[in-house]
């Protein structure tokens, strides 16, 4: 089971359970069958709630397919809190925290991918820490060496591990592996990485840093007619652009705003990634306010330059 709109990575298992065609539509042919559920879009919340009050209303997508097909779900496979390839949408942490109760009451393993939200994102090492929750299976890259060198892990339960171990002379453990697996310089880089934000309280600081950040881009863009929300989580801040503020109907994805806003302000030395028109910040957790300043100032005048 996955949520729709979700992101999980471009080999063959991990397209299967992704939910954004535009990465998976050539191989429809090839991928594996999932259960998709449609996931929670707190922008245009279908049951007319907000994201800081509601009580998960929309899980009951996700409970009828527990309830049809749990006996055939091996796990849950779910972005913790932030959908990023899907537009950054960010859900509340009751939603997770009702998947993980699922998920034990159907004996459905839950895996949180937090490739993207580890490491402090989301003001947290873990995005799960947020709903108070432990996965089965956390997957873990990225910030894991600060960007200097590839590197993942899976993190496991000890139930789970112990069923895939044997001796070697049984002759039936789980084989599987890379060339590049417990690559040495890798390691180094991610022990290093995590010896620094620990003795440099990088997290902390970056949590001070996080609320300035989030209240510098709302007063400079909460007022523009075409700006529909401003969502954040961390440092994590996402302003979707919409051609009415008022019903939040989308521009016309032939207009490609967001994309035109982007190569405004790379003139301008400024690195945006849009994912259609929805603009996102997702900076260092080292960034400084000086730069914040500098970032969020180009970013207003390239969106008021292309959006007259």
């Amino acid at each position: 089971m996955a949520l729709s709109d979700a992101y999980h990575g471009e080999t063959i298992g991990a397209l299967s359970i992704g939910g954004v065609d535009l990465y998976s539509q050539i191989y429809k042919p090839i991928l594996l069958d999932i259960v998709r559920v449609s996931g929670p879009d707190c922008y245009r919340c279908r049951y007319g709630q907000k994201r800081d009050n509601c009580d998960a209303e929309c899980f009951k997508e996700a409970e009828k397919c527990f309830k049809l097909y749990a006996d055939e779900i091996c796990a849950f496979v779910v972005e913790p809190l932030v959908q990023c390839a899907g537009g950054m949408r960010i859900y509340p942490p009751k939603y997770l925290k009702k998947i993980r109760q699922a998920c034990s009451r159907y004996n459905v393993h839950l895996i949180a991918d937090e490739i993207a939200t580890g490491f402090g994102r989301t003001g947290k090492m873990f995005a799960c820490e947020h709903a108070g929750i432990s996965p089965d299976i956390i997957c873990l890259s990225k910030g894991l060496t600060g960007g200097y060198l590839p590197m993942a892990l899976a993190v496991t339960t000890q139930e789970i591990y112990d069923a895939f171990y044997a001796d070697y002379n049984e002759g039936k453990a789980f084989m599987h592996s890379h060339t590049y697996s417990g690559n040495p310089l890798a390691c180094s880089a991610a022990n290093e990485v995590l010896s620094v934000m620990q003795e440099e309280q990088i997290l902390e600081k970056a949590t001070e840093n996080a609320g300035y950040f989030t209240q510098l881009i709302s007063e400079s863009l909460k007022n523009h007619k075409n700006v529909g929300e401003i969502r954040s989580i961390g440092l994590i801040n996402a302003v979707e652009l919409v051609e009415e503020r008022e019903t939040k109907l989308a521009f016309d994805p032939k207009l490609r705003i967001g994309y035109h806003v982007y190569k405004r302000a790379l003139s301008k030395g400024v690195l945006l990634r849009p994912l259609g028109d929805v603009l996102y910040f997702n900076p260092p957790l080292t960034i400084t306010r000086e730069e914040m300043d500098s970032v969020v100032k180009i970013s207003t005048e390239c969106i008021r330059d292309i959006i007259i």
